[in-house]
């Protein structure tokens, strides 16, 4: 009777076992969150009902903004639609439009009225960058006063006042450093700058080291005479206790005075000798008298610091993009938060303040960059969607990376051009064949650029947010040596994968600041039937509590497995030689533990990103063993800064539960044995016939030891290879000796009494 109870539960047993095992696979499987990832299925969730690219393009049409539209037409994914659209620009294109990028009425009178169209050079070359359009309004002469007699926005009138009138803003260094009375003798001299607007309260600090044509060694090479010469000056300041001679550079319009002052001037409180060490090399050469001279200097403020002060933009270029700035933040092209930004450096750089100065400067190198790459109103829309001044620099930090491979490709054809003009004619047929690969190869990265470049520009306008798409990008994980190019190239794919599903799943990845996951096959098996499971609402917690729904996706999993033990456990015949079962809950530990192991290896199949670290991210090795020391570093000049990664934290964990399983099994077969209604000396036997069950652990810390070790000589996972030999062993050691002290040997002494009384 009781075999026929015991056969039933075991036929319940199956019965429920199997289809919650299928279950919950299909539902922990299929669970569209992960650890390193995020899934496309929550993108498309996230995405329902936020604006899409063809609402953003139907928008820019309404407001006839040609220009921005075209940048959107490639990615619109619907092929009728985008014969649609593309039907449309067309049909309202025009001459002017296609220089300025449309806009409403008040753009297009703007741009006639104010920046004056395009010149007749640049229009014929369809030069319709929006720098072109700039500097025709500059070159007119009369846009800057028309802004100033005009214009009531005191952020555009500060930009105004900070345009520089005659020259460069840096163009004192020339006239100073040809200057004889300071260039030709010896000595620390002190330069004030005056009615310089971006350089108040500053003074040029030099000090001049010469050789006389006399004292010259004939035998001297010129570098060891330069060496003596710079000595000689970093020398003098580092000394430097008094007798400076002082001049003062001022400007008058486009040409600087120099004139010598009286030597009792006032000397900053500087640090010289730290000076002697920072000041760069400014001049070097002979002079006209045949004298040997070095000149190191820099700019010091009235604190005697020294500054570090960037290059501007060249004049030409400067001006233009500083008024056509202007006129920009008068029409209301950036927005506000970047248009009071961008008064404030102004105001704050004629004030003297240097790291104002430095970000005002930068500013329009980075607006040059997106001037020079669209017309007026593509750069327009998109510095709109710039919440802030970081925003601009992330933009164009942006479109510079993604440009590098077409600066270096132009330059290759520039440098095979320049070679050929100096060939023998014999071999230019060959070099024309190599310039021919270089051309074509030229048009296929100019393709790939103008493709990114409209990834980006829609991402922009579509999330408002350029910074978080610069972080997307540049963070995206690179698990090669010089991978860098095609992790940006994959990023952009996620950002235009996201971009179809709408506005809401972009913004989620970019929150998220995760790649996009790959299916692979078991997603693939699952997903028909997922859904209809009850996959909505894990798929919502997926992007809404994204933690929650991590959890739930590993007790499914964990859980699935648990039952699939459970049905083999039912399903396959009982052993002969099992007579007794263990305890209940060891049992069921060792089957949940089981399960743990078999559920995160699972994960690590679904992911194997989480056990490969990233290009600059090291692990901690924890030991110092001299052999796995050796394999570790062996051919590496230094190693690089140690953190403990996911990656570490993973290969432990899974030694960790794979020892925790073991242990569990080998307690709950010294739990059979204590059930066994024997003799004690037969139990005492049994035990002995487990040992080698006992020291399993041994046996898979030293595998996992020797595996992790061939990985570490074959994978660029060197400290992560090695943290899994060390902990892999270690667990083996701790737990079976766990195992056998605090349980075994116990067992074995209370049947060794009992044997003795039997």
């Amino acid at each position: 009777m009781s075999n026929l109870e015991s056969d039933n539960r075991r036929t319940l047993w199956r019965v429920i076992s199997f289809p919650l095992f299928v279950l919950l696979g299909i539902l922990g499987f299929g669970s569209p969150v992960f650890f390193s990832a995020v899934s496309d299925e929550s993108l498309k969730d996230v995405g329902k009902g936020s604006k899409t690219l063809e609402e953003e393009m139907v928008r820019q049409l309404r407001q006839n903004n040609l220009g921005p539209a075209e940048m959107l037409l490639p990615l619109i994914s619907s092929v009728e639609k985008r014969e649609e659209f593309a039907r449309t620009i067309s049909s309202g294109m025009t001459p002017e439009i296609e220089i300025s990028g449309g806009g409403s009425i008040f753009d297009l009178l703007a741009f006639k009225t104010y920046f004056g169209g395009l010149d007749e050079f640049n229009s014929d070359r369809k030069r319709y960058e929006a720098f072109f359009v700039y500097n025709r309004a500059t070159v007119r002469g009369d846009l800057r006063d028309r802004l100033s007699k005009e214009s009531s926005n005191t952020n555009v009138r500060a930009l105004l006042e900070a345009i520089p009138l005659n020259g460069r803003p840096g163009n004192f260094w020339q006239p100073v450093l040809s200057e004889p009375k300071i260039s030709d003798f010896s000595g620390v001299k002190i330069v004030n700058l005056e009615e310089f607007p971006y350089f108040p309260k500053r003074k040029v600090i030099l000090s001049v080291g010469t050789l006389p044509a006399t004292e010259m060694e004939n035998n001297k090479s010129e570098a060891e005479i330069r060496d003596l010469c710079l000595m000689k000056a970093r020398t003098a300041l580092y000394n430097y206790s008094g007798g400076a001679l002082w001049y003062e550079v001022r400007k008058n319009k486009t040409d600087s005075t120099i004139s010598k002052l009286d030597n009792n001037q006032t000397m900053p409180k500087a640090d010289f000798a730290d000076l002697a060490q920072r000041l760069t090399l400014m001049r070097v050469g002979r002079t006209d008298t045949g004298d040997y001279s070095v000149i190191i200097g820099g700019v010091m403020n009235e604190e005697g610091k020294l500054e570090s002060h960037g290059r501007w933009l060249p004049y030409p270029i400067l001006v233009p993009m500083m008024v056509g700035t202007a006129m920009a933040m008068e029409n209301g092209y950036y927005s506000a938060e970047t248009s009071f930004e961008i008064g404030k450096l102004a105001q704050q750089t004629l004030l003297g303040n240097l790291e104002a100065k430095e970000k005002f400067r930068s500013f329009f190198w980075a607006a040059h960059q997106l001037a020079r790459k669209m017309n007026l109103m593509q750069m327009s829309e998109l510095t709109k969607s710039c919440p802030d001044l970081s925003g601009v620099f992330d933009l164009a930090a942006m479109i510079r990376t993604r440009n590098r491979p077409l600066s270096v490709s132009i330059g290759q054809i520039k440098q095979k051009a320049r070679l050929m003009n100096f060939m023998p004619a014999a071999e230019r047929v060959e070099a024309e064949k190599e310039l021919n690969k270089l051309v074509e190869n030229n048009e296929i990265v100019r393709k790939d650029f103008e493709r990114e470049m409209k990834i980006i520009y829609a991402a922009t306008l579509l999330s408002g947010d350029p910074s978080s798409l610069h972080r997307f990008i540049e963070s995206y994980p690179v698990y090669e040596i010089d991978g860098d190019e095609e992790a940006a190239i994959s990023a952009l794919r996620d950002v235009r994968s996201a971009m179809y599903h709408g506005e809401g799943a972009l913004l989620h990845l970019l929150e998220q600041n995760k790649p996009i996951h790959e299916d692979g096959f078991i997603k693939s098996l699952t997903a028909p039937v997922f859904p209809i499971l009850g996959g909505g609402l894990l798929t919502y917690f997926s992007h809404q509590y994204r933690d929650l729904a991590l959890s739930i996706k590993i007790f499914l999993i964990v859980s699935c497995f648990f039952f699939l033990l459970l049905f083999l456990s039912k399903i396959l015949p009982r052993p002969s030689y099992l007579r007794s079962n263990s305890h209940f809950f060891l049992r069921w530990g060792r089957r949940v533990s089981v399960a743990m192991v078999w559920g995160l290896l699972s994960i690590l199949i679904l992911e194997p990103t989480l056990i490969q670290t990233t290009r600059g991210q090291v692990s901690v090795a924890g030991f110092d063993f001299a052999l796995a020391n050796l394999l570790a570093y062996a051919n590496e000049e230094s190693m690089g800064e140690q953190n403990l990664t996911v990656v570490t934290a993973i290969i432990a964990g899974v030694f960790l539960l794979i020892q925790v399983a073991i242990f569990m099994i080998c307690l709950s077969r010294v739990s059979q044995v204590k059930n066994e209604e024997l003799r004690a000396s037969l139990k005492i036997d049994l035990l002995d016939n487990e040992e080698n069950l006992f020291d399993l652990g041994l046996y898979v810390g030293l595998g996992g030891t020797v595996l992790s070790l061939i990985l570490l000589l074959v994978l660029d996972v060197k400290q992560d290879a090695l943290i899994g030999a060390y902990t892999s062993t270690l667990f083996g050691i701790l737990f079976v000796a766990a195992l056998k002290i605090f349980v075994v040997r116990p067992y074995r002494n209370y049947l060794l009494v009992r044997q003795s009384e039997e």
